[in-house]
């Protein structure tokens, strides 16, 4: 791949829609992405779980109760669903129960309309035409479940003996033949799974992750966008002991790769912290733990009974920021990407800012309605606060960065599903805000405020990050003619979509960066901090870019890389190089420029023999290490961070496989 196709890349992953909204202004408009169902390898697309389903009487009318507490009918066995009146009751068809059948059965019944006729209800379901002597496994598939696991009930139809609806945790299926063949009907019910979103940016696929179906992604096929489950390492608390998976938060918290919480903060299987609630092994602290933790050179921990705190040392030493005087949950946090003193918190049904590190936080909730709010982010060139929750959703204009009162908060729900919000996202590449709601998906609205707010990020990873010399940069919100940084000229490598992708030149010194840009007749002014090295490894989709040495493919869970082999990583921002080399200039097929800079590898925390680090022969300011993986290398995902004079990148996933015989 040589630079213009590495740019075009780049660029491809942020180009925006044309659905205009406007926080504060114009009605905001939502457009729904994906559906309200996941294609999970099922019989049809998956749901939440359902605890409670069943027939009417004379079989006209089949109910499902949903997680939210909210029931659903349909009048055509499950083609089409509207919510039922909570004050209309009507008799439930008789369904007799004989009782539980051993460990694997959690009940059994009889179906009243055909003598001797009986299912069992377990991990899967089973049918008996013998009145229980003899069972046969309806769902078993390939060592899994047709339908899923885990069948909570059993509706059979007054009208037609044959039909059977059973929920379980994958949602509400129907068979029309007594079990032999199976149909979902979790399409038309608002079954969407509670979800939180993973780190959202233009070079990212969009992805959740849900308690009930672990890690979902966006797919793009030829009938339309859909959700569908990705294979992911475990989660981070699974190899907690015991006594921490007790106080592990359900649903449980997103939390940096390496980073694993229960009443404590764990990194790479040992333990950071003591305990953060403050109260104590006792049966009534059972239910208390950490609800949030982000990193951005510091790490900031909230709590279920309202603690806020900060480590400033990477986690050798916390200091208690905050705390809650009637002890109600921190429910999010939010993070400034590059500026480290800048945080936001919801707790206590409030929005708090800090600016210094969390040495004194500010209430800037304002005419914000009260409610349990659940989620918060924030963008600080376009000076933006959203909220969500039972509520809805919610802006304010502020500045994360500088003390200062806020703006008053604007609701712009607008036309969302239900209006509860669970979590919100924001893509500052494209403007984008997204909302996952429970039961009803996802949903997206443009935000021109902060898609036209002028800022640097690295062109590697997106992220807003300091410069270095030989630094890659996308400056977002304008098309510039020419470039220059520190009065130096600045090669431009790349232009369109209302951005900018250049290379700053090598010869940059000091701890500041200021970037001109010439558009039209109009100059624009960037300054971002500067340093020495700046190491970030190369993202497109959401991957990676570390291909195998041997073969040059990218690595993945299809293609893990080999323990006992070696990997190549891109990257940008590893600073000056020897000989000296001009920006702009793509890097020579030999003999290419090294970094002066000491390059160290670790995968999970271990350190890895790095083999070489070079400019990339044919790619203009991309960098390749080639490190080792070691023979004896769990297989599974692991954390990659390459650093650079000890500064490290921002870990990126690496599959293993096992090694060759």
């Amino acid at each position: 791949m040589r630079t213009s196709t590495l740019s075009k890349a780049l660029a491809c992953s942020a180009i925006g829609m044309s659905l205009v909204a406007s926080a504060g202004g114009a009605p905001v408009r939502w457009a729904q992405v994906g559906g309200t169902s996941v294609n999970a390898g099922l019989a049809g697309p998956a749901g939440s779980p359902i605890e409670r389903t069943w027939f009417s009487a004379d079989g006209r009318r089949l109910y499902a109760a949903l997680q939210d507490g909210e029931t659903w009918l349909s009048a055509d066995a499950g083609l089409s669903w509207t919510l039922a009146d909570p004050d209309t009751t009507e008799p439930r068809a008789a369904i007799e129960p004989i009782g539980s059948e051993g460990r694997h059965f959690r009940a059994t019944v009889r179906n009243p309309y055909r003598p001797g006729v009986a299912y069992a209800l377990g991990e899967h379901l089973y049918r008996s035409d013998d009145g229980g002597g003899e069972w046969t496994n309806l769902t078993a598939l390939g060592g899994g479940s047709v339908i899923g696991r885990w069948q909570s009930m059993i509706a059979i139809s007054p009208a037609d003996p044959s039909l059977i609806v059973v929920s379980n945790s994958r949602g509400l299926w129907k068979s029309y033949d007594e079990g032999i063949t199976w149909s979902s009907l979790n399409s038309g019910l608002p079954n969407f799974p509670v979800a939180r979103f993973q780190a959202v940016d233009g070079s990212s696929a969009l992805a959740l992750e849900s308690d009930a179906l672990g890690r979902l992604e966006l797919h793009r096929a030829s009938s339309g966008a859909l959700w569908r489950t990705a294979r992911a390492g475990p989660r981070p608390s699974s190899r907690l002991p015991r006594g921490d998976l007790e106080r592990v938060h359900n649903p449980e918290p997103l939390v940096p790769r390496g980073y694993a919480v229960s009443h404590r903060v764990w990194r790479d299987g040992r333990p950071l912290t003591g305990d953060l609630t403050g109260c104590g092994d006792g049966a009534s602290c059972i239910g208390e733990g950490i609800t949030a933790l982000r990193a951005n050179g510091r790490l900031w921990a909230g709590t279920t009974n309202g603690r806020i705190w900060v480590s400033r040392d990477d986690g050798a030493t916390w200091a208690l920021s905050w705390v809650d005087a009637e002890g109600r949950p921190v429910t999010d946090l939010w993070a400034h990407p590059s500026q480290q003193d800048a945080a936001l918190a919801v707790a206590g049904g409030r929005v708090l800012r800090s600016t210094n590190s969390g040495a004194s936080w500010f209430d800037i909730s304002g005419n914000l309605p009260d409610s349990d709010w659940s989620a918060v982010t924030g963008h600080a060139a376009g000076e933006s606060v959203f909220v969500g929750g039972s509520r809805g959703v919610y802006y304010c204009r502020v500045s994360l960065t500088q003390p200062g009162p806020a703006g008053a908060w604007t609701e712009i729900t607008g036309a969302l599903a239900a209006g509860a919000a669970m979590d919100l996202a924001l893509d500052p590449l494209r403007g984008r805000l997204y909302a996952s709601l429970p039961g009803h998906g996802v949903f997206w609205t443009r935000l021109p405020r902060v898609a036209s707010a002028l800022r640097a990020v690295s062109a590697a990873d997106f992220s807003e990050t300091a410069a270095a010399p030989g630094s890659l940069l996308t400056v977002l919100g304008v098309e510039a003619g020419r470039a220059s940084a520190d009065g130096r000229a600045a090669p431009i490598l790349d232009v369109g979509d209302g951005r900018t992708q250049l290379q700053v030149p090598f010869g940059v010194r000091g701890r500041s960066l200021r970037l001109g840009l010439q558009a039209a007749d109009v100059n624009h002014v960037v300054e971002m901090p500067l340093g020495r090295v700046a190491p970030a490894v190369f993202v497109v989709s959401g991957e990676a870019l570390v291909l195998d040495a041997g073969t040059g493919s990218l690595i993945d869970w299809e293609r893990p890389a080999r323990a006992g082999a070696s990997v190549l990583v891109m990257m940008a921002g590893l600073g000056a190089v020897d000989p000296p080399w001009p920006a702009g200039v793509a890097a020579p097929e030999r003999a290419a420029p090294r970094p002066r800079a000491r390059i160290e590898a670790r995968l999970d925390g271990m350190p890895l023999e790095v083999l070489s680090a070079r400019l990339a022969a044919g790619y203009t300011g991309v960098y390749v290490v080639e490190a080792a993986i070691p023979a004896d290398a769990r297989p599974g995902s692991a954390r990659l961070v390459i650093s650079a004079d000890a500064q490290p990148s921002e870990p990126v996933e690496l599959v293993i496989g096992s090694p060759r015989r």
